[in-house]
């Protein structure tokens, strides 16, 4: 009977064990599965455009307001790369920016209140191959110099300590070269771009076309003076040598017909 109940135990407690491990794993799966795609995530350098439309005399301050935006999300190290404005008949303006992605998301909220966004686009490229090459060179080259370095400090012959020394130089601008490339690589992952245009209304109203004729009325109409000016300078003198010449004809013919 003991050996019945000794065994009946061994048994609950390997069942416990397993029904124990089972639970473990189920549970470690969810999580796994949760940071798979962050860590996919982090090899992916994503870029945004947007293209927003606003009123003609309202493109300088969603401009603004965007700049301002960036400068607000400083502590997700956003990063004016390129600014644009043009002012006159056909307003415009755009930005390129760098942050990372809640300042990105903060610059897309401020500038959506300016006007209405009519084109969204994200591209993504991934840099899992890049960052990997990378790491592994930048092991290796460390490494090398190591191992360079150990041989400098044995090293008796000159020759041998001038080829050591060479040879150290150049393993060390390789690996400040991919150490520079390593950061950059890292820093498009950690953050994102966004390009921004910005452009007038195409249905202001129906008398547009009208309001921007007339408002250029002054100045196309000096264009055609000036038009007007240079071709009357350009024909002056052909019309010099034309007159000339048929004073020459006129001339020649009466002297035929008196002769005759």
């Amino acid at each position: 009977m003991t050996r019945v109940l000794t065994t009946l135990l061994a048994l609950l407690v390997v069942a416990g064990c397993s029904e124990s491990e089972k639970g473990e794993r189920s549970a470690a799966a969810p999580l796994a599965s949760m940071a798979a795609p962050s860590a996919a995530k982090r090899s992916l350098a994503y870029q945004h455009s947007i293209q927003i439309e606003t009123d003609e005399d309202k493109i300088g301050a969603a401009h603004e307001a965007g700049q301002a935006a960036c400068r607000e999300a400083s502590a997700d190290l956003c990063t004016v790369l390129e600014s644009r404005i043009s002012t006159g008949r056909f307003a415009s303006a755009s930005l390129k920016l760098r942050a990372k992605p809640a300042g990105i998301q903060k610059v897309m909220a401020a500038l959506g209140k300016q006007g209405q966004v009519t084109s969204q686009t994200t591209n993504a490229e991934d840099l899992a191959s890049p960052i990997e090459d990378a790491t592994k060179k930048l092991a290796l080259l460390t490494d090398y110099r190591t191992r360079l370095e150990a041989l400098r400090i044995k090293a008796t012959d000159v020759d041998a300590l001038i080829k050591v020394n060479r040879e150290l130089a150049q393993v060390q601008t390789e690996l400040e070269a991919t150490t520079g490339q390593q950061a950059h690589l890292k820093q498009r992952v950690e953050t994102e771009i966004l390009s921004v245009s910005i452009s007038s209304r195409s249905d202001q109203s129906i008398l547009a076309p009208i309001t921007q004729a007339l408002s250029g009325f002054g100045r196309n109409l000096l264009h055609a003076f000036s038009i007007a000016i240079t071709a009357i300078a350009y024909l002056i003198p052909w019309a010099i040598v034309f007159v000339l010449l048929i004073w020459a004809i006129r001339a020649l013919w009466r002297r035929r017909k008196r002769g005759s």
